[in-house]
């Protein structure tokens, strides 16, 4: 993919020097630090360390467009999907999730994934869910027929059909205690989020053009200061205003 050489080298920037530490060590938290939003409700379903269903509207896609299997974690040292049928989507580092689609119609679709949508992480133990930032806009071919393309669609083991159209979204992490995407991971499509604190990030990050790992540490360390709690800081507010 053209665009994943550099979105790979972003982990550490994401999730070091600029993430919020949970811990000092001794099995203390803590204080929080100054300069964040007041009024930040503490838990909010799939966010941070809440196991509940995230909350918002379901993702519609336009007649004759369907999930042709189970949505895999991308390669976790290349970051790509295999097969893909379109570059990657997305600046996030942490939560890459390949979306198999299928075109019944006969001819392209044009598919959108707004801004705000959701990946809930389905795998055992403690994966992250995902959030879209960028509006994603594409077109999907017509599914060509073959044989055995929809025997293994869905099934546990994480099958994908034989003709589907790989959709690589590059996704930031909700939930910053818990384990980046990898190949051995699976998701479902979750809603397109209201939560308020979340919306509110989108709003400010409207117009702006994440190109950098720093940039791309920006988006996460904002997004960490909301789902652990806290809320945007003034420095988070600063930094997404000079993207």
């Amino acid at each position: 993919m053209a665009q994943a050489a550099w979105k790979w080298m972003v982990v550490a920037a994401a999730v070091g020097a600029g993430v919020l530490a949970c811990d000092d060590g001794d099995g203390n938290n803590p204080p929080p630090p100054t300069g964040f939003d007041a009024g930040v409700n503490v838990f909010r379903p799939g966010l941070g360390e809440d196991d509940g269903a995230p909350q918002g509207t379901p993702l519609s896609l336009p007649e004759g467009i369907s999930f042709a299997g189970t949505l895999r974690g991308a390669a976790e040292v290349s970051g790509e999907c295999e097969n893909a049928g379109v570059e990657s989507q997305g600046s996030g580092a942490l939560v890459r999730v390949c979306v198999p689609l299928r075109n019944d119609t006969g001819a392209p679709v044009q598919v959108e994934f707004p801004p705000g949508l959701v990946v809930v992480s389905t795998s055992e133990g403690r994966g992250q869910n995902g959030l879209l930032i960028e509006r994603t806009i594409l077109v999907v071919p017509p599914t060509p027929p073959g044989p055995g393309g929809r025997d293994d669609a869905g099934t546990p083991d994480g099958g994908v059909e034989e003709n589907a159209y790989i959709v690589p979204l590059y996704m930031y992490c909700l939930n910053e205690e818990r384990d980046p995407s990898n190949e051995f991971m699976t998701y479902a499509v979750g809603p397109i989020t209201s939560d308020d604190a979340l919306q509110e990030l989108l709003r400010l990050l409207e117009g702006k053009v994440i190109d950098s790992s720093d940039d791309v540490g920006v988006v996460q360390n904002a997004l960490y200061s909301i789902t652990e709690g806290r809320g945007l800081t003034t420095p988070d507010r600063n930094a997404i205003d000079d993207l």
